[in-house]
C-alpha cells in the first residue's frame, strides 16, 4: 500500500513539475513580443496606404492599411521601426515604452544634376568710345538638393581686339544653387574672365608739306581697346520644364578692366536633368 501510494506521489509530482514548466514556458514566449500599433502619414496628414513598416534588421513585415494604420508584433528586444512608402523618403523611428508609432514620410531628398549648352551676350556700358559686344557659347552643369553647386565655362566667339585679332579667350564662373519649389532653381555666382580695357596708344605719323618741302614726324594719342582678365558677378534662374528638360537663364556684370568699360549681359541655355 504504502508503495503504491508512494507511486501515485512521485506521479502527481512529476505531472505538476511538467505543468509548471509548461506554464513557465508559455508565460515566457508571451514575454518576449509585443504588439506595435500606428499609422504612416505625408507631410500633410494624409494616410499613406500600402506603406511598408518594419523591424529594422528583423524579418517582421506589414502593411499598412487603408487609413494608413498598421500593427506589428516584434521582439521586445528590437530597438527601432522602419517604415517607407514609393515616392517618399524611408524613416526610422526608435520603439518607445507606448507600443504606438506615427510614422510622417517626407519627399525623398535625392541629389538632382544638369549639364546645358548656354549663350551669352555682353556689352560695354560707361563708355564714351565703341567697344564691340561680346558673344560666347560653352557649356555648364551642376548637381544640388535643397542647395548645390555650378560650373560654368564659355568661350569668347565674337568680338575683336582693337588690332583686329580674334581671341578666343575663356570666362568661367562658379556659383552656388538654391531650390525653391521642385521645379524652380536660383543662381547666384561669381565670375572671372576677359573684358575689353581702353586705353591710348601713342601712334607715330609723318606729315609732308609739298609747299615747304618739309616732312616732319609727329605723335598722336588714339584710343585704343584691349583684352584684359577681370571679374564679375552673375544671377539667373533654371526651370525644369519637363523631367527630362530644363532651361536657364540670367544676369551678367563684368567689372571694368583697366578703365570704365563694365560690361553687362545676359546668358540663356538648354539641356537635361541627370
Amino acid at each position: 500500500m504504502r508503495r503504491i501510494i508512494a507511486t501515485v506521489i512521485i506521479a502527481l509530482g512529476v505531472s505538476m513539475a511538467a505543468s509548471a514548466q509548461q506554464t513557465s514556458a508559455q508565460q515566457s514566449e508571451q514575454t518576449t513580443t509585443r504588439v506595435i500599433t500606428g499609422a504612416v502619414i505625408d507631410k500633410n496628414g494624409n494616410p499613406l496606404p500600402g506603406a511598408i513598416v518594419s523591424a529594422t534588421g528583423g524579418a517582421e513585415t506589414v502593411t499598412a492599411d487603408a487609413d494608413g494604420s498598421f500593427t506589428i508584433e516584434v521582439p521586445l528586444w528590437l530597438k527601432s521601426l522602419t517604415a517607407s512608402y514609393p515616392g517618399l523618403g524611408e524613416k526610422r523611428m526608435k520603439t518607445t515604452a507606448i507600443n504606438q508609432m506615427i510614422f510622417t514620410l517626407k519627399s525623398r531628398n535625392r541629389t538632382h544634376g544638369f549639364i546645358n549648352l548656354v549663350g551669352q551676350m555682353r556689352t560695354a556700358v560707361g563708355s564714351d568710345y565703341k567697344i564691340p559686344k561680346q558673344g560666347e557659347f560653352g557649356v555648364m552643369g551642376g548637381a544640388y538638393r535643397s542647395w548645390g553647386g555650378y560650373l560654368k565655362v564659355v568661350i569668347r566667339c565674337v568680338g575683336r581686339d582693337a588690332d583686329g585679332y580674334f581671341s578666343p579667350l575663356p570666362t568661367t564662373t562658379i556659383g552656388v544653387i538654391k531650390r525653391i519649389t521642385p521645379n524652380f532653381n536660383i543662381l547666384v555666382g561669381g565670375v572671372v574672365g576677359f573684358n575689353y580695357g581702353y586705353h591710348t596708344r601713342e601712334d607715330r605719323n609723318y606729315h609732308y608739306d609739298p609747299v615747304t618741302d618739309i616732312g616732319e614726324y609727329y605723335y598722336e594719342s588714339v584710343p585704343c581697346y584691349h583684352s584684359a582678365i577681370t571679374g564679375g558677378a552673375e544671377v539667373g534662374m533654371m526651370w525644369k520644364f519637363s523631367s527630362k528638360l530644363n532651361t536657364t537663364l540670367g544676369l551678367q556684370y563684368i567689372a571694368p578692366a583697366k578703365a570704365k568699360q563694365s560690361a553687362l549681359g545676359f546668358f540663356l541655355g538648354v539641356g537635361l536633368n541627370l
